[in-house]
């Protein structure tokens, strides 16, 4: 996936709807197209993605009810980074418990960070897919 224009914006790229049993996917990725691309790749997968295009636009979103079942995280970003976006909604007991999949570029990841699991972008179609699928299955168990 190739690395595009950054944008403080946050995008819906399926149309609201009030079906719950769709899973939800927050993206949060200061890339807009990385972000775009990794959306309609799960609306294509039958998911409900949300692009936030940092950790403070993500928390707003999650702050205004709207909760998922899974957050795609990258770490560096603009005004809020991937690890400060960590430590806030593990602080919230609303938040704390949606997993969080850190996707990132670096080739070592300068500081820890709890998170569910780690993926090294650019990642193939096929294993993003795969690890959202493992976790949302858990989350519907």
């Amino acid at each position: 996936m190739a690395a595009g224009r950054k944008s403080p914006s946050r995008r819906n790229l399926l149309p609201k709807s009030r079906d719950d049993a769709v899973p939800r996917i927050l993206v949060v990725e200061d890339d807009v197209d990385l972000g775009e691309t990794v959306c309609e790749i799960l609306a294509m997968s039958g998911y409900r993605a949300t692009h936030a295009t940092d950790g403070l636009v993500a928390l707003q979103m999650l702050g205004q009810g709207g909760l998922h079942d899974l957050i795609l995280l990258d770490l560096m970003m603009p005004r809020m980074d991937g690890w400060a976006f960590r430590e806030a909604q593990l602080r919230d007991k609303r938040l704390k418990d949606i997993p969080v999949v850190v996707l990132s570029a670096m080739g070592e990841i300068s500081k820890p960070i709890k998170a569910d699991e780690l993926l090294r972008k650019p990642v193939e179609p096929e294993t993003l897919l795969a690890t959202v699928e493992k976790f949302v299955r858990r989350r519907s168990a």
